[in-house]
């Protein structure tokens, strides 16, 4: 019965998306079909939670088809939870600022619900091969949502996230192409521990390397982000947080499934995913420190952030993998609101660029409000669930002899925090002499989605216990793979 309901998590999204992809021009259906499709699919999650508490084992499975595990059953609630205020969002903002494809926001809709199932699946498959299928599923699916615009500048940042992640993941492919030669069995989930502690050391070291590099391109670590901030910036906001929150997290997802059960075997590998995760925190903060286009000053400050969570999913202790999976959490939740309060800036005065929003906005005091607790929460300021994730990591990767990679992680917290108040500043408190008012009021809509990923990123700052079973869960899902 349990798989029953589980297989609602990527059934309902896709059964949704066929219905909206052959009816949703008529009039709600596609706002309609999409939301209920993802709560029906939250409730499946829920409800295999519940199944998944009440087991001895601490996992269900289904022969070699089906691993489910408290990781799983997390990301997907992650992926559900944003697919649902990305679809609450769209609809204002959408046909305002995208009104030129309003024959296509069906489609638009359709693949949201598509990319939802595929991920959802991905986090479920037993089966290597199979989650490497799914995954390139999504990321082809992602193009088109990249694209939506159709203008020169989207079709190009398109073009570039379809060649750049497809051929960066093929790496994984062929590391589990190398793990089942040697091993001479399909490579499953339930057992890559034990497949992993029996390889020849340099047969490790090597298939280790080409994870790293298919997982760090489809998550956008530096150096192979170069897909990322274009990516980002030419999709529509709704649509940059659906990548941010829910697509790049595939990426850690696979790493957390290999990467991490090479580092708990090989000290090399877990200092190599470090080095490579120290850069994306200090090179993505000081990339962003300058941009000029709001969308990629928010996507180099993702990088960044990306990096604390790739640094702790290497580490060996169960606090690093704690914090690690917290702030998989809490970097999803900070995206919503900053990539959020962009796009209603966006709706409001028709520019992405700081000095052109700053010439024409007028007083939006709720999206001010939640776009300085995006940029404080960015900075690991107390009172943020990101602050208690932070340290988590800080002390775990400090305790293990990286106190280097400590003061790099703390440096770039330092700098992202100084970038995003310094923008902020400038565009809703400085005075502009020559300011001509163009600002169209936010929908409701839009504002109440940004404040539910603020309440939520509060919430868990202040009141951790309620979310710590369920990082828990997942953590220990990942210790009990690796054996």
């Amino acid at each position: 019965m349990s798989f029953i309901l589980l297989t609602f998590s990527f059934i309902a999204p896709a059964l949704g998306s066929l219905i909206i992809l052959l009816f949703g021009k008529r009039a709600l259906v596609k706002e309609l079909f999409s939301t209920f499709s993802i709560i029906l699919a939250m409730l499946s999650t829920v409800l295999s939670w519940n199944s998944l508490v009440s087991s001895d084992g601490k996992s269900l499975s289904s022969g070699e088809i089906f691993y489910i595990d408290g990781l799983s059953l997390l990301m997907q609630l992650i992926v559900e939870f944003v697919a649902l205020m990305v679809i609450l969002y769209s609809p204002k903002y959408i046909v305002r600022v995208y009104g030129h494809r309003k024959e296509s926001f069906h489609i638009y809709y359709s693949v949201i619900l598509i990319g939802t199932a595929f991920m959802n699946l991905s986090f479920t498959l037993n089966n290597l091969f199979w989650l490497y299928i799914t995954v390139e599923l999504s990321s082809i699916l992602s193009v088109y949502l990249v694209v939506f615009n159709l203008n020169k500048e989207s079709l190009k940042a398109g073009f570039k996230y379809l060649i750049l992640v497809n051929v960066g993941i093929l790496f994984s492919l062929l590391g589990i192409i190398l793990l089942f030669y040697i091993a001479g069995k399909p490579i499953m989930i339930s057992n890559i521990g034990e497949v992993i502690k029996s390889l020849p050391r340099n047969i490790a070291l090597l298939s280790a390397f080409l994870f790293i590099v298919g997982f760090f391109t489809k998550a956008g670590l530096i150096p192979f982000h170069l897909w990322l901030p274009d990516s980002y910036a030419e999709s529509p906001s709704s649509i940059t947080v659906f990548l941010a929150g829910a697509v790049t997290k595939l990426g850690f997802y696979g790493l957390a499934r290999t990467v991490t059960i090479f580092s708990l075997n090989y000290e090399e590998i877990k200092t190599l995913v470090i080095t490579l995760s120290s850069l994306s925190m200090l090179i993505g903060a000081i990339l962003a420190f300058n941009q000029r286009d709001i969308k990629k000053l928010i996507a180099y400050i993702s990088i960044s952030e990306m990096g604390f969570i790739a640094s702790a999913l290497a580490l060996k202790s169960y606090e690093g993998l704690f914090g690690g999976i917290f702030h998989i959490i809490n970097h999803t939740v900070m995206k919503g609101i900053l990539f959020f309060s962009a796009g209603a800036i966006i709706y409001a005065t028709g520019s992405r660029k700081i000095e052109e929003i700053k010439r024409s906005i007028g007083k939006m005091p709720t999206i001010t409000i939640l776009f300085f607790i995006g940029s404080l929460a960015a900075g690991g300021m107390p009172l943020f669930a990101s602050f208690l994730s932070s340290v988590t990591i800080f002390i775990a990767i400090t305790s293990e002899g990286f106190l280097w990679v400590s003061i790099v992680l703390i440096l770039s917290e330092f700098i992202c925090a100084i970038a995003l108040l310094r923008t902020a500043i400038s565009i809703f408190w400085e005075k502009n002499e020559k300011i001509e008012v163009f600002t169209s009021p936010v929908p409701f809509s839009m504002i109440f989605c940004t404040g539910v990923f603020a309440v939520v990123l509060i919430i868990f700052g202040i009141y951790p216990e309620i979310i710590h079973p369920v990082i828990d869960m997942a953590t220990k899902g990942i210790i009990k793979i690796a054996g």
